[in-house]
């Protein structure tokens, strides 16, 4: 139980990534806030996580492009538990696409819903974590801040900003007792991933089958990733035993950044 007691928001965690960070964190002892846009699954994925780990759940919905719901959800978050320990900003990704085809309008949102919610949610917590003497931020992007990928230009773009941003506060914070990570994911099989390959397939003329067989065939370990492949480390970053770990980008992706090109991702 190495997150005995702690209080964490762990942002669009209604399913894939977030559902099994919130799960995990839940099972290490914490009580967990959920936020998604799914007003169904929400509350069924907090009832689920309580019963399965006896821990408070509470959850509220939010929508990332709105700087009023960010706010509101991260008051409600506090009110709730009285104080947040830890911070898990996760976010779905804004649409694919290539530069041409991205309007001035797909830009602004996609600065709403992955840069502005961090940093909005980063300055409502952070006070708390100042005050008690601990904190952990901990934002999850994708491997594409290590290097981009083709088509996802918006997602490029502003999950870099958020890596940034955890770089800028990890010396600042690291007096107070706060630590900041950036978790990397790729290739971890969830229905965003699934939607994606759909998207490249159809665009291609392929087969689903043919385009994941063909990025199979790029992961050195030989498989897709799974949700609580990131889970386990998440749990890890947020407890004491990382507490001397700080600013790292931590690539969660079976050796896929290290050894794939750009231009044979198809």
């Amino acid at each position: 139980m190495r997150l005995k007691e702690k209080k964490a928001l762990v942002t669009a965690s209604s399913s894939g990534i977030g559902q099994a960070i919130a799960r995990t964190l839940a099972e290490e002892g914490a009580d967990v806030f959920l936020s998604g846009i799914e007003k169904d699954l929400l509350p069924q994925t907090a009832e689920a996580i309580a019963r399965a780990t006896g821990r408070s759940v509470a959850f509220a919905l939010a929508d990332f492009t709105s700087p009023a719901s960010i706010d509101a959800l991260a008051e409600q978050a506090l009110q709730t538990f009285g104080r947040i320990d830890i911070l898990v900003y996760n976010t779905g990704g804004p649409r694919p696409g290539t530069f041409l085809e991205l309007s001035e309008a797909d830009w602004e949102k996609a600065y709403r819903l992955v840069l502005d919610a961090a940093i909005r949610l980063t300055r409502r917590v952070l006070p708390g974590m100042i005050e008690r003497r601990f904190g952990r931020l901990i934002y999850m992007t994708s491997s594409s801040v290590i290097r981009p990928l083709p088509e996802l230009h918006l997602s490029n773009v502003m999950r870099a900003g958020v890596k940034a941003l955890a770089e800028s506060l990890a010396v600042e914070m690291a007096p107070h007792g706060i630590t900041t990570h950036v978790v990397a994911p790729a290739h971890i099989d969830t229905a965003r991933s699934r939607a994606i390959a759909e998207a490249r397939a159809k665009a291609r003329g392929l087969s689903v089958e043919a385009v994941l067989e063909h990025d199979l065939r790029g992961i050195p370990a030989g498989r897709f990733g799974r949700p609580e492949d990131v889970a386990r480390l998440v749990a890890f970053l947020a407890s004491e035993e990382s507490a001397f770990m700080t600013g790292g980008t931590h690539v969660v992706d079976g050796g896929f950044t290290l050894v794939t090109p750009l231009h044979l991702l198809g």
